[in-house]
């Protein structure tokens, strides 16, 4: 995958830069220290992966991701302020990275973003697959192939062999896994909860004693999982 770094700190730009080199599937092929240039690269170079930092001048990483067309690129922001964070939830992040950006933690995200890139490019329509677009999924529904958006999805529920897509109005029901979503559904827009569920952030409208209340009116709430419960608050981190 093609990389641009996008970092108003030549250091952070550098730190990216090594880490990347340790990577065999990734190759830095541009940086940018604000998101003006950013833009034009983008428009000519078409990166496939971008890491953004969210706290620069003139335009925030945040800000230039609301604007800029992607043209299927995945973005990983990057900070030094974990408040920061949370404004990218709504914006399709493949994941962020909170600096100093420790290797493992850099190949966990760079590994999700390679997940999807390589699904992106060989799409397979055989049961037990789905495919991510940056603003979408293609799943299988019986013979069908159905395109979903991301911004409909309030959960995804798994029913033995099959998950359940639930949106506002309409609900779909195929067979895949939940491994293989929570693989291709993006973080921090999208948290699992339970061992059986997964929740879209902006979905949620309160969380009360392990309970999730969610912008559906007429569904039950949705317990924690006792071992999803540290993920779940690591997004709250200011609340609890």
């Amino acid at each position: 995958m093609n990389v641009l770094i996008v970092d108003d700190e030549p250091i952070a730009q550098e730190i990216l830069k090594k880490l990347a080199a340790r990577v065999s599937f990734i190759e830095v092929i541009g940086c940018c220290d604000n998101a003006i240039s950013a833009l034009e690269f983008i428009n000519t170079a078409n990166p496939d992966l971008i890491f953004l930092d969210i706290q620069m001048p003139e335009m925030t990483g945040v800000e230039m991701l609301s604007m800029m067309e992607r043209r299927g690129a995945q973005v990983i922001f990057t900070t030094a302020y974990p408040e920061y964070a949370i404004d990218g939830y709504a914006l399709d992040a493949t994941d962020y990275l909170l600096k100093p950006i420790p290797f493992d933690r850099f190949l966990k995200a760079v590994n999700k973003a390679h997940i999807r890139f390589k699904n992106s490019q060989q799409f397979n329509t055989k049961p037990d697959q789905a495919h991510v677009d940056m603003d979408s999924i293609w799943v299988k529904e019986g013979k069908r192939l159905v395109q979903i958006y991301l911004k409909d999805i309030v959960m995804v529920k798994a029913m033995a062999d099959y998950m359940e897509f639930v949106m506002l109005d309409s609900r779909v029901i195929v067979h895949v896994t939940m491994s293989k979503l929570e693989e291709l559904l993006p973080t921090p827009t999208f948290l699992r909860v339970n061992r059986s569920c997964i929740v879209k952030l902006s979905a949620i409208r309160s969380i009360q004693d392990l309970q999730i209340e969610t912008i559906l009116p007429k569904e039950p709430r949705i317990s924690i999982g006792a071992t999803y419960w540290d993920s779940v608050k690591s997004h709250f981190k200011e609340l609890f």
